[in-house]
């Protein structure tokens, strides 16, 4: 697979296979489905910046770089980025339950 070339904000599922699944592997490992946030990828500068969002919310979780070399072969410090957002994440998924009961 070559280098994604990305012009326009895209799901990180289709332009960048690769991440998209390490991004899954870390969310998996605190029971966070892959369809509670929505991942995107866009061409910055250096590489690309990755957004994550909440797909109950449609509200930014965080937003991560990763280089060229990165989104072709994911490494360590992605699976590291990938864990913080996802704690990020499991985070605002409790704040957002808290807030519907509530209701």
């Amino acid at each position: 697979m070559g280098e994604p070339q990305l012009q326009k904000e895209q799901s990180l599922r289709f332009a960048a296979p690769n991440v998209y699944h390490r991004m899954v592997e870390s969310f998996k490992k605190l029971n966070i489905h892959p369809y509670d946030v929505q991942g995107t990828i866009m061409a910055a500068k250096d590489g690309f910046d990755i957004t994550i969002r909440s797909v109950a919310t449609a509200s930014e979780i965080t937003k991560i770089s990763i280089s060229k070399e990165q989104a072709k072969n994911p490494d360590e410090k992605v699976d590291r980025l990938f864990e913080e957002a996802a704690e990020k994440c499991k985070s605002q998924l409790i704040t957002d339950y808290f807030k519907m009961i509530k209701l």
